[in-house]
């Protein structure tokens, strides 16, 4: 078994079990799409997240893995919808960030998820985080798509 069917039969067993429960009451189920990492470089070979800017359209595009699981993700709450469509008060939804997420590079922490990271200056090996999101900018945006999709439906 894969990585992607593992993701994707997790997937489906928590979608089962919300539509179970779901018959009688009303409610909301949104998947956040997989996010995409920013390393330039290998993550463990001190690869870092330099860029401080928004990357252009076009200019960088999902890889096979972050595609592949944006994909998946998509692709099963489509066969959930399916599956509730004409008996359960359960709604699927997709909040897709991964191609906005990819464009910007500039929403992890980088050196700075510790404080003052150069205070004893630069030491040999930084230690980057560019997986999270914690920086304002691709947070608040994806907040601000959160909150349409639910004003949309109400």
């Amino acid at each position: 078994m894969g990585f992607y069917d593992v993701l994707g039969r997790a997937l489906k067993t928590a979608f089962v079990s919300v539509i179970e429960r779901g018959k009688e009451k009303e409610m909301d189920v949104v998947l956040t799409t997989f996010t995409p990492v920013h390393f330039e470089g290998d993550w463990d070979k001190l690869g870092a997240c330099t860029k401080t800017t928004p990357y252009r359209e076009g200019e960088k595009v999902l890889e096979v893995m972050n595609e592949e699981m944006r994909r998946v993700g998509v692709e099963k709450v489509e066969v959930a919808r399916v599956r509730v469509r004409d008996f359960s008060k359960v709604r699927f939804r997709v909040l897709d960030v991964s191609k906005i997420a990819l464009l910007s590079p500039d929403g992890h922490p980088g050196p700075y998820m510790n404080p003052n990271p150069f205070a004893n200056g630069v030491g040999e090996h930084v230690q980057n985080d560019c997986v999270h999101w914690c920086l304002p900018g691709p947070i608040d945006t994806w907040d601000w798509i959160f909150l349409d999709l639910i004003l949309r439906d109400s």
